[in-house]
């Protein structure tokens, strides 16, 4: 089996690459290194056939390893809403454009695991969103992600989407700007947590069961052609919930500013009975990744890992 992972030093990319290494396949992985990532992801691409590019570029050995790939994962993105806002023109470059000129290279017999965002469910307040909820963005984020889910089933029959929750947990390539390490990380180095719109509800996943659902779709045939909600239910949480697990874990505070609002108005809780139906679980409650991000924290060298853009 020939699998292509681009975007593999990024943050699912650098734990799934990994993963994915005690399969009888060969993993041609592909990243810019656009964060400067450090050596516990230059150990995580050991193993594979790795090529430092970005995929904009369209080298000769990227559409060779796209024609021969029996599997592509592609990771290789802007994500999240301030990041793209931040640099519009390339993040759709890379986030929807690419996917047109992919189609054009990619054989027909090529299985396509497409990680979607749920952010496309927008605010929805208390209703549950199932994969029949109409999609709202409220991003171009969320948008572009949207219409390449859309670009692909369309035009290649052989696709899988996921789409996935708001990952949380230990990885090779760090981000302190998901919610969950965010939260956790202010804990443990302010002992204090402050919230705004503490109500607002979203759902969340482990990263290593998002590792674990993308080898689930590798393994099973009767999940092409069809899109999964990928989160953990037993983690449909607010703010506020979250703050308060984080800090009687940690043993810290938090409190609620009723003052302040935050920006990102996304809302909603998830179903993913679905792809549950399919044989897959997670793994992962939140305590224990509290808890594994609390011991990984004593180790992170001072330095900024969110995910936010330099001058491009």
């Amino acid at each position: 089996m020939n699998i292509l992972i681009t975007g593999a030093a990024g943050y699912i990319g650098s734990s799934l690459t990994p993963y994915l290494q005690f399969l009888s396949a060969e993993l041609n992985t592909y990243d810019n290194f656009y964060y400067e990532q450090g050596p516990l992801v230059y150990k995580s691409l050991l193993n594979t056939n790795f090529k430092k590019q970005d995929v904009l570029d369209w080298s000769d050995s990227l559409i060779d390893s796209i024609k021969n790939a029996d599997v592509i994962i592609p990771l290789a993105a802007i994500v999240g809403a301030p990041a793209c806002d931040k640099i519009p023109d390339y993040s759709t470059n890379i986030n929807y454009r690419w996917y047109k000129k992919l189609l054009k290279h990619i054989n027909k017999e090529t299985l396509v695991i497409y990680p979607n965002t749920n952010s496309g469910y927008g605010s929805t307040g208390d209703s549950l969103c199932t994969e029949e909820t109409p999609s709202s963005p409220l991003s171009r984020y969320g948008s572009d992600k949207q219409k390449t889910e859309e670009l692909l089933l369309e035009n290649h029959s052989k696709t899988i989407v996921f789409r996935l929750a708001t990952v949380f947990g230990y990885s090779p390539r760090p981000r302190l700007d998901l919610l969950i390490n965010n939260l956790t990380y202010r804990a443990k180095t302010e002992q204090h947590i402050e919230i705004f719109d503490g109500h607002f509800r979203r759902n969340y996943i482990h990263i290593k069961d998002i590792c674990k659902a993308f080898l689930h779709a590798i393994q099973n045939e009767s999940l092409i052609g069809n899109i999964y909600n990928l989160g953990n239910d037993s983690i449909n949480c607010t703010k506020e919930q979250l703050a308060t697990i984080i800090s009687d874990t940690l043993g810290t505070t938090f409190s609620n500013n009723q003052f302040k609002t935050d920006p990102d108005k996304r809302d909603y809780e998830v179903s993913s009975k679905k792809l549950y139906n399919t044989g897959y679980t997670p793994d992962i409650d939140l305590v224990t990744g509290i808890r594994e991000l609390d011991k990984f924290y004593d180790f992170l060298p001072n330095k900024s890992y969110d995910n936010f853009i330099k001058n491009y």
